[in-house]
C-alpha cells in the first residue's frame, strides 16, 4: 500500500524479493541517498567488472526533474556508468493475483561499455521484485 505520508522515493525502502532466487534490500542513508544490497540464493553477487566487489551496500540515488521524471538507480559500478534502474509500482498486477507493491527494473550502462553485456545474467534477469510482507 502506498504511504502518502512519506516522500515518494521512500516507497523504495524495504525488503523485496523475486522468488525463488533474488532478494533486494534498500535502506535510506540521507535525503534521496540510499544503500542497496542484491542477493541471489542468499549470497551477494561477485561483480567481476569491479574486482569482484560484492553487491552489498551499493550506493543508490533518487533523482527527479520535470523534464525527465523520476529515476531510482543503484550504482553497480562507479559514476552511474552501470546501473539498475527501478520504478516503484504501487498496484502491480501479477497474472491472476491481487495487485501488489512491486519494483520493475532495467539495466543501463554507458554505450561505450558494451563489454558489460556479458555480465547481465549475473544480475538474475529483469523480472520484477515484490515487497516482502
Amino acid at each position: 500500500m502506498v504511504n502518502f505520508d512519506i516522500p515518494w522515493e521512500d516507497n523504495y525502502v524495504g525488503e523485496w524479493t523475486d522468488p525463488p532466487r533474488r532478494q533486494l534490500s534498500i535502506r535510506k542513508v540521507k535525503d534521496r541517498h540510499y544503500l542497496a544490497t542484491l542477493l541471489i540464493d542468499g549470497q551477494p553477487i561477485a561483480r567481476p567488472w569491479m574486482d569482484n566487489a560484492p553487491s552489498v551496500d551499493m550506493p543508490a540515488i533518487y533523482t527527479f526533474t520535470a523534464l525527465d521524471g523520476s529515476n531510482f538507480s543503484i550504482d553497480l559500478w562507479t559514476n552511474h556508468s552501470f546501473t539498475i534502474s527501478l520504478d516503484y509500482e504501487p498496484n502491480f498486477q501479477i497474472y491472476d493475483h491481487a495487485p501488489c507493491e512491486a519494483l520493475t527494473m532495467g539495466i543501463t550502462r554507458y554505450s561505450d561499455l558494451d563489454f558489460l553485456d556479458q555480465y547481465y545474467p549475473l544480475l538474475g534477469g529483469l523480472n520484477h521484485f515484490v515487497r516482502v510482507s
